[in-house]
């Protein structure tokens, strides 16, 4: 995160932005850009479990005339864990330059650089019986690590055409080198009485990602209707390549008393394979304005090519087109300026290749999804409070979802549908106080699939109810200077599995923080994360199940300029 400025979460149909990724919600990050005058930041972080990371973070003017801005990120990282022989190490750099030759046109060039040597944590196997395990206890060998080095570069070119038109350009390039990852694979099942089952996997990956995209903003007006246009056309392609791969199968280890039997004598070649996934997209939106009226029209139609070869599988490789028609409308009725109700639908197309193979080794096919949700939205106390309740139904088809045999592969449900209502409010009654309080309630269930036996089950890893409380208070006066808060989050049980086999327990997690601004410049800040030392689990890819950190303290000194 040292080079991100803020994250952005949409929630609802607005999140398939443009027909693509999911209808239910999409998190932006969105990175740090140059600024005229000259400022910056340091801060070292120590804490529990040899956590030490710090950071610098400089921008200013590089030139007399403030046409040319520049930014600079450094961060380093060096942890342990709360897991047994889990390390990771990471160094993040990352220069940004932005020319403004007037005030109508920018152009901006980023770049970063990330390294890092960690630890491969496979978690727990898919058993009740490994949640009665200390959340330590790892079932991997000291040589199972995974490091990576990543390049990133971008330009983006904003033109003010008109006080009404505006351009955009982008483009990303990325390319990611792992030159060794070793890790186990849990077995068919994962444990037999108290032996845990595993397989030792390694291989060398690299991937290389480049994305452009040109986009119009606009505004007219057609009599009463004032429009707010966009039209915009992308091209990605993602390029992932498996080198060198290798297996070695009947890896036992014991459940309750693990001792790590090192990297095996010989392994059994498994070759190589590549996956290409290639997208072009055209895009138009339409937000209409009249009275109190907001109607939103779009569409995107998009080409999507995904190529796979697997030496041991897909052999020669093979090509799957598809082209995405994803349409989204929406309509919101002022009924006073602080208080609107409305309604949208979209649908959505998201190729979700990188999520696993199928058990045939080829690459699922785009996911499908659509969304309606009605709700209303409303400013009280004068402004100091915003409220959001809103009822939803996501239906997705060929989603993908853990293979419920294969737990190191993938299946395409036939169709999964998610109903559920959202409550939020956020709030600041006082000056000195902030408050925000949400609660989400989720009936998850795979209604359509081929096996047969999996229809009816709950998604993994969704709860039935989450619900969160955080507030904050700035103290004035002789304590100005300080701030104290903390927040509590809930969620119920989930299903550990597609198969549903077992449920992982509800967990209440309370989290505290105080920070102290002094000398003008300087802040000491003190995060206690997981207060009560609950002992949670959450569920992740390929049906593993992640224990995650007991209570654990940060302390951070941070000077800014």
């Amino acid at each position: 995160l040292q080079g991100v400025e803020s994250i952005e979460v949409l929630k609802g149909p607005a999140s398939a932005l443009y027909g693509r990724f999911e209808p239910g919600g999409v998190i932006n990050f969105v990175s740090k850009r140059p600024s005229e005058a000259f400022g910056g930041e340091a801060f070292v972080v120590g804490g529990s479990y040899d956590y030490l990371r710090g950071g610098l973070d400089v921008t200013g003017s590089l030139n007399a005339d403030g046409t040319l801005l520049g930014r600079l990120n450094v961060g380093y990282e060096n942890a342990d864990s709360h897991r047994d022989g889990i390390d990771n190490e990471q160094l993040f750099v990352s220069p940004v330059v932005e020319w403004r030759p007037d005030a109508d046109t920018s152009l901006l060039g980023r770049v970063e650089y990330t390294q890092r040597d960690a630890a491969f944590d496979r978690g727990l196997g898919n058993s009740p019986l490994f949640l009665d395990q200390p959340i330590s206890r790892n079932y991997g060998e000291d040589f199972m690590r995974i490091e990576k080095e990543q390049w990133i570069g971008s330009l983006e070119f904003n033109r003010r055409l008109s006080p009404d038109w505006r351009l955009r350009l982008g483009g990303f390039v990325s390319a990611v080198d792992v030159p060794e990852e070793q890790f186990f694979n849990y077995g068919f099942p994962a444990l037999s009485g108290t032996t845990v089952n595993r397989s030792f996997v390694s291989f060398n990956e690299t991937q290389d990602d480049l994305t452009v995209q040109a986009e119009l903003y606009g505004q007219v007006r057609t009599g009463a209707l004032k429009h707010r246009l966009l039209i915009g056309l992308d091209h990605s392609r993602d390029e992932l390549a498996f080198r060198d791969g290798q297996i070695a199968f009947d890896q036992p280890i014991d459940l309750l008393d693990p001792v790590q039997t090192g990297r095996p004598d010989s392994y059994i070649a498994t070759g190589n394979s590549f996956y290409d996934y290639t997208s072009t997209g055209l895009y138009v939106q339409d937000e209409i304005a009249w009275e109190r009226w907001r109607l939103l029209l779009g569409a995107r139609v998009e080409e999507v090519e995904t190529y796979a070869f697997d030496e041991g599988f897909v052999n020669p490789g093979v090509t799957r087109e598809d082209t995405p028609f994803s349409p989204r409308a929406g309509l919101t009725y002022l009924v006073t300026p602080d208080w609107s109700i409305y309604g949208s639908w979209a649908q959505s197309s998201r190729n979700e290749g990188d999520a696993g193979l199928l058990e045939s080794g080829l690459t699922p096919k785009p996911t499908r999804g659509e969304q309606f949700e009605v709700g209303t939205k409303a400013l009280f106390l004068d402004g100091r409070a915003e409220a959001t309740l809103s009822a939803y139904e996501i239906t997705k088809t060929d989603a993908v979802v853990g293979d419920p045999v294969d737990f190191n592969r993938v299946i395409q449900a036939g169709e999964i549908v998610v109903r559920g209502i959202e409550a939020e409010i956020s709030a600041r009654p006082l000056d000195p106080w902030t408050v925000v309080a949400s609660y989400a309630y989720s009936d998850s269930e795979i209604t359509e699939d081929t096996n047969s036996f999996v229809v009816g089950n709950r998604l993994a890893g969704v709860p039935d109810h989450q619900a969160a409380l955080f507030t904050s208070w700035s103290f004035e006066g002789a304590l100005e200077g300080l701030t104290v808060g903390g927040g509590v989050f809930h969620a119920s049980s989930q299903a550990a599995t597609t198969a549903n086999a077992f449920d992982l327990p509800a967990y209440t997690r309370v989290d505290l923080n105080a920070a102290y601004g002094f000398g003008g410049s300087y802040e000491l800040r003190l995060n206690v994360d997981n207060v009560t030392d609950e002992t949670i689990f959450i569920t992740g890819g390929f049906s593993q199940i992640y224990p995650q950190a007991p209570r654990t303290a940060r302390l951070t000194l941070s000077r800014s300029w």
